[in-house]
């Protein structure tokens, strides 16, 4: 149960990452500067890159609870 609760956390702050992921590009974009370089984009493109690997490890965190509560259910 402990684990089930700790992957829906990770779920939850992935979420959250990607929210202010989007969040930092858009007011990227809202800003009034004259140039932007490629590198202006990092940071929220990488906020979102880690809130996808969150989402996905806590994926996987729920398909090994899967995975081993079939495995005691058929010893």
């Amino acid at each position: 149960m402990k684990t089930t609760i700790l992957a829906y956390v990770i779920a939850f702050g992935g979420l959250a990452m990607i929210i202010f992921g989007i969040w930092g590009l858009y007011s990227l974009s809202t800003d009034s500067v004259a140039e932007r370089r490629a590198r202006d984009y990092l940071s929220p493109i990488q906020t979102i890159g880690v809130g996808l690997v969150l989402i996905g490890l806590a994926r996987a965190l729920l398909l090994l609870l899967v995975i081993l509560a079939a495995r005691l259910l058929v010893r």
